[in-house]
């Protein structure tokens, strides 16, 4: 072999070897331990504008109850408000197949869905806009939005503690630009939101724990439930047609 022909060999050798076989997507991506395939979930944790690791969250409850109001958004939705006045304003409609909308009739507006979901792991992808600073700063974007689950039991008391992650992928080109004047307002945006969600599950996890029959009389007074909802709530925690202890 001729000593002009071997760097050529090298580099020949260096292209196959280095490249993934025909029709292999770029590497695993993983995110609290799942894999995630979701182009749209991949791109925003990837290419992230900003990311948070939030403080962990402790609520009176149990992993089963937790899950359950996890499962239904719309109906989290409605509990939240009802308890927690300062959510009064916060919607989520099914759209189907998965997908959630999301409005706060004012500065939040957008889609929730689901992306990977264990018994004490779940990952959202949330896509929308949002003002706020009396409406000052308007931001557009996507947020992938990762919870980690764990119950704890101290004799017969149950706690269940969430730690919740985000990457926010913002749409501005000029917001990447001026990043470091604005992420001390983006991240007071993003504090004051996720404290008042976790404050309303504190307070809804209280009240199924402790009082779901009292909770379930309360309920069929509220307008904006369905009385498909009521029903299945009902049976989730076994309460009797008139709000006692039912049977079973």
């Amino acid at each position: 072999m001729t000593r002009s022909r071997l760097p050529l060999l090298v580099l020949a050798l260096l292209l196959v070897c280095g490249a993934p076989p025909a029709g292999q997507a770029r590497g695993a991506f993983t995110l609290i331990g799942f894999p995630i395939d979701d182009p749209a979930t991949r791109e925003v944790a990837e290419e992230y504008t900003l990311a948070r690791q939030l403080k962990t969250v402790r609520i009176i409850g149990t992993l089963k109850t937790t899950n359950w109001v996890l499962d239904r958004p719309p109906f989290a939705a409605t509990l939240a408000r009802h308890l927690h006045p300062p959510l009064e304003r916060y919607h989520i409609t099914e759209k189907g197949s998965g997908v959630y909308a999301v409005d706060d009739m004012g500065s939040l507006r957008g889609s929730l869905r689901l992306v990977a979901r264990a018994p004490e792991r779940r990952v959202y992808l949330v896509e929308g806009e949002f003002r706020s600073l009396a409406h000052l700063l308007n931001l557009s974007g996507s947020m992938v939005f990762a919870l980690t689950v764990r119950e704890r039991w101290e004799g017969n008391e149950s706690t269940v503690e969430i730690d919740p992650q985000l990457y926010v992928r913002l749409h501005h080109i000029l917001v990447h630009g001026i990043l470091k004047i604005l992420a001390p307002l983006i991240h007071g945006v993003i504090d004051r939101r996720v404290d008042s969600l976790m404050v309303a599950a504190q307070v809804v996890s209280q009240r199924l724990t402790q009082d779901p029959q009292g909770l379930y009389r309360e309920i069929r007074t509220w307008p904006d439930v369905r009385p498909a909802e009521l029903e299945e709530y009902r049976r989730a925690f076994r309460i009797g047609e008139n709000g006692g202890r039912g049977g079973g």
